[in-house]
């Protein structure tokens, strides 16, 4: 398994450019590879949400680690956008087992369980990574076979 981690600051009065930005991410000194401004998604207040995908090497350090080489990447990238107080850390936290690693051989579950039962997700056999772009692929795929197999029956 492979975790991801996120990183909430606050944010200042000027929202991002856009809701979602990628970032240039680094394994010295720069870990995130994306922020949400989740004011903007109208999610929680004054908050940049910053995601570690990969996250192992990092958390190896420790939690607060993560943090600080984060609040030192967003003060690089986008410093207009940060709160200026001494509280500009919201919650850091880490789900360890987030997304399974690629690696090769890895043995993922059919997706066809039974005949006109289909298993659908980011963990079941096929051509992507954990992903959400594979998590929706699959679902297309396990609902066209559905609706093939309803066709022909």
């Amino acid at each position: 398994y492979e975790p991801i981690a996120t990183v909430y600051l606050r944010r200042s009065t000027r929202p991002l450019p856009l809701a979602m930005m990628a970032l240039r991410a680094d394994s010295q000194r720069s870990p995130a590879q994306f922020v949400f401004d989740l004011d903007s998604l109208g999610v929680a207040p004054s908050t940049l949400a910053f995601v570690v995908s990969g996250a192992q090497r990092w958390l190896e350090s420790g939690l607060d680690h993560l943090a600080e080489a984060v609040a030192a990447q967003a003060e690089a990238v986008l410093p207009s956008h940060l709160a200026r107080d001494a509280t500009r850390l919201v919650h850091a936290t880490a789900e360890r087992r987030a997304t399974f690693s690629c690696v090769p051989g890895l043995r993922r579950p059919p997706v066809v369980i039974a005949p006109g039962l289909m298993a659908a997700g980011d963990y079941v056999d096929g051509p992507y990574p954990a992903t959400l772009e594979g998590s929706v692929r699959s679902g297309v795929d396990a609902a066209r076979r559905v609706v093939e197999a309803a066709g022909s029956a």
